[in-house]
């Protein structure tokens, strides 16, 4: 994940606040969102998922630069937790999202 990236995005895509309130909006957005982002219902989402929403005409533009933030981090999102070894590579699972965040909120404090 890059630094400049994470910053960059959470200074003009979120409310504000501090940087730990932006990254748990960021977070409840994430958990708000699963069901809806993980389309074929298998308990991750992956990035065909991600990329259909995000092409998707009318989808709001916080939510594009969001499903950007995943895209762009999925590697290490996904790499948080083997919940499930017959799950996507790729995927991204809600362990592995409270993981991400909970380290991502550990390194900005």
């Amino acid at each position: 994940m890059s630094d400049d990236f994470d910053k960059a995005w959470v200074s003009n895509y979120v409310p504000k606040g501090t940087v730990q309130d932006s990254i748990n909006q960021i977070k409840e957005y994430a958990y708000r969102s699963f069901d809806a982002l993980d389309a074929n219902g298998n308990g991750f989402i992956e990035r065909g998922e991600l990329e259909v929403v995000l092409k998707a005409d009318g989808t709001p533009e916080r939510e594009k630069s969001f499903i950007t933030f995943l895209l762009t981090n999925q590697e290490a999102i996904s790499a948080q937790v083997r919940e499930d070894p017959l799950g996507p590579k790729d995927g991204i699972s809600r362990l592995d999202l409270d993981a991400y965040f909970k380290l991502l909120l550990a390194t900005m404090s």
